[in-house]
Formats: C-alpha cells, sequence, structure tokens
C-alpha cells in the first residue's frame, strides 16, 4: 500500500479567511434505531461469486482463489536475495559500478532462469483446503442474512489487510490539523460505515459501535502520527481513502462488491420487503484530547499524544503493571532466520502476482520468449527488493532488535485473527452448547485462549494475547473428546469433537500463518527491564481452548 503526500506546503492560519471545524457539530440523532437496522434481514441480488475474477488456467471452483505457488517464491526469493548481496557493500563491487537491474542482471541469470521456469510449470496453486475457511468467505452470504452478522465479517476483512490497518481500527494517537484551528492531538480511528439506501432505512451504521450518521474528518485534514508507517510525516486525508480500499480488496477480492455498493432485497422488522443498495464506506474520526491548540508539531511531544490513548484504543495495550514495561530480545540466530525466511515468504507471497512480468511469464505469453523475459524478470525482482526494503508489514515483524512485550502481544492477535473469519470469531468467544462425558448438554460461550509464556529464572510472565491480561484460571476444564455444536461458527455448526477445532486450527496456521508455528515451537530470549538489565530466558506460545457455561443452566438432551 503505497501514499503520496501532496507536495504543496502546509496551510497555514494566517493565510485562511474562513474555517471548518475539525470535529464537526454532531448531526441530529436519526430516528432510526441501529437495533432494527442491525436486526434486517437482507439477501444480495447479484452473487458475489459473479465478480470474482480466476485466471483462465484456474480450476472452476468459485471459491477457490489461486496463489503462488511454492515452487515460485522459494525461486523468487533467491533471486531477491542475490541482489541484496550484489548490492551489499561487502560484495567487493566497486561503488561506481550503477545498481540497476541492466549492470545486475549478468550475475543473476541462473536464478533468474530459476524463477521464470518455476513461474511457467507452476504458476499458481489453490488453497489446500476450502472447508477450513480459507477462502475469503464471501459464500457464505449467498442466502438471507443479518446486518448484525454481516458486520463483523467486513471488519475482518477490513482487519486482516495488514496489521497497522488493525490498529487504525482500534485507534492510535495522533496529531491533526484542521484550517483555522491548528495542530491538536487525539485520537485518529478508521471508521468502516454501511450506508443503508433502502426505503425506510437510510442510514449510514458505523460497523464498530452500531452508531447511525456519524461525523468523520473532512479529506482536507492533516495527520501525523508515528504509529503509523505512512503518517510519520503530515500526510493529507485526501487520496489515503482509495489506496487504502485497493489495499483492502486486494488482501480479500470479495469485499470489493459491497465497497462498490450491492444491491439487496431487505426486510426490517414491522417493515415489508423493500429493494435497495447497501455500501461499505470508510472514514476517519478524530477525537480531540482537549481544547489545546499547538501552533507546530514539535510543540506537542509524543508522550503527550501516546498519553491520550483510551482504555479500550487497544486490548493488548491493557497489560498488567508488572510486565507492561518489559521489552523482549530474541537472541536464538537459527530461530531468526526461518522467522525472517517466513515473514519474506508470506510478503513475496502477497505482492509478487502484481508484477507484470510474473503475470506474463504464467500466463505463457506467446509474444515473449525465454530469452526477453530474463531481463524483465531481473528488473521487476529488482523493484521488489525496493519495495520490501520500506515495506511496513516487514518493519513491523522486525524481532531483530528490542521489541516491547505490548507491541508483541498485538502483532500475534493479528497473525491468528487474519487466517480466517472463524479464528476471529473463537478469539472473541461463540456461543456453543457443549457435552462431555457423564455430564448433561451446557451453553455457554467457548473461546480461542492464545497465551504467551515468558520465563526467566527469577520470574514467569503468562499473557492472554486477545486482552493482554494474565489468563483466568480455566472455568470448565475441555478434554478434546468434548462434543461442542454453535450456530455461529462454520467450523461446528453440526456437532463435533473438540479436537477437530483443533486440527482445523492448525490447519489454518500453517497456511496462513506460519510465523506463529515458530512461536509454539518457543525460543530463547532476553528480558530487559525498565533499567535495561538483561536477563535469559525463554518464550512460547500457547493454545488452547476455555468454556464459560451460563450460570444455573444445564440441559438434558
Amino acid at each position: 500500500m503505497s501514499f503520496e503526500i501532496p507536495t504543496e506546503p502546509a496551510p497555514t492560519e494566517d493565510s485562511l479567511e474562513s474555517a471548518l471545524p475539525l470535529i464537526e457539530e454532531p448531526k441530529e440523532e436519526s430516528e432510526l434505531d441501529p437495533f432494527l437496522i442491525s436486526q434486517t434481514i437482507l439477501k444480495l441480488t447479484v452473487p458475489i461469486a459473479a465478480h470474482r475474477d480466476v485466471p483462465e488456467e484456474a480450476p472452476s471452483e468459485a471459491t477457490s482463489v489461486p496463489v503462488a505457488s511454492t515452487q515460485v517464491l522459494e525461486a523468487m526469493q533467491r533471486l531477491v536475495n542475490m541482489i541484496k548481496d550484489l548490492r551489499s557493500p561487502k560484495s567487493g563491487e566497486s561503488p561506481d559500478v550503477p545498481q540497476t537491474p541492466e549492470a545486475l542482471a549478468p550475475y543473476l541469470v541462473e536464478e533468474a532462469y530459476d524463477v521464470l521456469e518455476a513461474i511457467q510449470k507452476n504458476y499458481f496453486e489453490l488453497p489446500q483446503s476450502d472447508s477450513i475457511g480459507l477462502v475469503e468467505g464471501g459464500d457464505r452470504w449467498q442466502s438471507y442474512f443479518l446486518i448484525s452478522d454481516l458486520a463483523p465479517w467486513l471488519l475482518w476483512c477490513i482487519a486482516r489487510s495488514s496489521h497497522e490497518v488493525m490498529r487504525l481500527l482500534e485507534g492510535i494517537p495522533a496529531k491533526a490539523f484542521k484550517l483555522g484551528q491548528g495542530w491538536r492531538t487525539g485520537i485518529i480511528r478508521l471508521v468502516a460505515t454501511l450506508d443503508a439506501k433502502i426505503p425506510g432505512l437510510f442510514a449510514s451504521l458505523d460497523l464498530a459501535t452500531f452508531k447511525v450518521n456519524q461525523s468523520l474528518l473532512p479529506s482536507d485534514t492533516m495527520i501525523q502520527s508515528d504509529q503509523y508507517s505512512a503518517w510519520q510525516q503530515p500526510t493529507w486525508l485526501a487520496g489515503l481513502l482509495p489506496d487504502l480500499t485497493q489495499h483492502i480488496t486486494a488482501t480479500t477480492s470479495s469485499i470489493e462488491q459491497f465497497f462498490a455498493g450491492a444491491e439487496v432485497d431487505a426486510l426490517a422488522p414491522n417493515h415489508n420487503w423493500q429493494s435497495g443498495l447497501i455500501q461499505l464506506q470508510l472514514g476517519f474520526e478524530f477525537i480531540a484530547a482537549d481544547t489545546t491548540v499547538f501552533a507546530d508539531f514539535a510543540e506537542a511531544s509524543d508522550a503527550e499524544a501516546a498519553a491520550l490513548l483510551p482504555p479500550n484504543a487497544t486490548k493488548a495495550a491493557s497489560l498488567s503493571s508488572d510486565s507492561s514495561h518489559l521489552q523482549i530480545k530474541f537472541t536464538h540466530s537459527g530461530w531468526l532466520e526461518k522467522y525472517s525466511t517466513v515473514l519474506l515468504q508470506q510478503q513475496l507471497a502477497s505482492t509478487i502476482q502484481q508484477l507484470p512480468t510474473f503475470r506474463a511469464a504464467g500466463e505463457k505469453n506467446r509474444n515473449l520468449s525465454s530469452q526477453s523475459l530474463i531481463p524483465l524478470i531481473v528488473k521487476d525482482a529488482c523493484n521488489l527488493v525496493d519495495l520490501l526494503q520500506t515495506s511496513p508489514a516487514l518493519s513491523s515483524h522486525s524481532l531483530q532488535q528490542e521489541v516491547e512485550l505490548t507491541a508483541l502481544t498485538h502483532q500475534l492477535l493479528w497473525s491468528f485473527s487474519r487466517g480466517a473469519y472463524e479464528v476471529m470469531q473463537l478469539m472473541g468467544g461463540i456461543r456453543v452448547n457443549l457435552l462431555q462425558p457423564e455430564c448433561p448438554w451446557e451453553t455457554g460461550t467457548l473461546r480461542l485462549l492464545a497465551s504467551l509464556n515468558s520465563k526467566t529464572p527469577e520470574q514467569d510472565w503468562q499473557l492472554d494475547i486477545t486482552t493482554g491480561q494474565p489468563p483466568q484460571p480455566h472455568i470448565f476444564p475441555l478434554a478434546r473428546d468434548v462434543i461442542v455444536q454453535s450456530h455461529q461458527s462454520h467450523w461446528c455448526e453440526r456437532p463435533d469433537a473438540l479436537e477437530q477445532l483443533e486440527t482445523k486450527l492448525m490447519q489454518v496456521l500453517e497456511q496462513a500463518a506460519p510465523d506463529l508455528l515458530l512461536f509454539l515451537e518457543g525460543t530463547d530470549i532476553e528480558v530487559l527491564s525498565e533499567n535495561q538489565q538483561g536477563e535469559p530466558g525463554a518464550i512460547q506460545l500457547n493454545v488452547g481452548f476455555e468454556f464459560t457455561p451460563d450460570l444455573n443452566y444445564s440441559a438434558s438432551r
């Protein structure tokens, strides 16, 4: 995702004759009840699958999305690493030699041919299992559904596009400039709204808060935040949303129809069937901390902005006081090398199919010979190296330096939830019916518990990565042969053993989040306290399930 900062200078207050308020005055409260909107039944007039683009060489399954094969990724990784080595000051090449693709091409012929051969033999492959939810899930909206069920899926599609986007949905400290007001500190939040244009139901519903007709920042606002890579320098909001939308749809194509506008038939409580349109929109909300106005960024420190983070802005921020100050340094070189390799392959997989030469070679373009494709592959690979060096995805994953425990837990939370919508549901908890041997049926909440355990000879910390708090004792110990059933999750719509949920979870991690498998293995670390004294230790991710039964409820079958 690329953002461009306009070249025009920032406006000054002296140059303004009039100004709009940074925070719009609230509109009159809508007479529409948000609950009424959320409980409206919808049915898409045009199925999502009809809008999907599937390469001609791909099988005809509408729900399968082709991805670059393992052979292609490994070959491209070797080429990328070779380019990095040649560009390195340690390569021995004269600094006067230009680092252009043309100058590097003679040294990369063998690696480039390997890439070409891998592309032409293994252009794409399909996800190993559609049944575990690795497909984008657009097929789940082919029948009747509630807006309240659609909302969390749309938010998941947005959040899974990147860790930074997930944090934007929660809200991050920022500074905002509005004409006539100077700079102000506060919290900026990415707002996803569903515009309902249905007779009797004209409203914009904030999918996170379920409030209607929220006021958003105008496009002539300038934003700066040290917690978002594209906003390290003052950046105008105008032009950001199209790039952000494109990035989200590139990650999850089945959301594109909702951005474009989806025709629906709707039935609201106490209303007749109506035909209309629903459309997903993105905007930004800025919550000013106070009325203090800063003439320049230098007058508002980063500490002042960070102190404005509300308690619910990010779950991972609410660590216990005993561990909130901890920093982790990963010390096992072999583990770090494997981790970096996994991340690089993930980034390659998400960007490689956008390269023009990759697409041309994969489609076996008869107008391009192998000899003519080689220099083009090298050029694409050089551009890819440049992209990877500035990638926020790789930099936010970097464990080469010290990392705060709060930031690490939040990153792991995103890695878990982005793989499949069902995993995100389990992280938050789903309503289930549960039966274990020698017990009656019970109802309650089943939740995936992923905890991060860091140990040193002196101390031992356990953190639930979803809540940022130490895990609570298991209220209801669960054996693997416990039977669970839930209407809220596709994974257990029918009664099934808990071990099957565990199997599906591990399949998702293997395919969509292999970096988490390394954390499940555990590795050596050094724990740094406030005084920066290091203490050797180990860190490991543990996964299990917890069940909270409803009080005073038990039913026989």
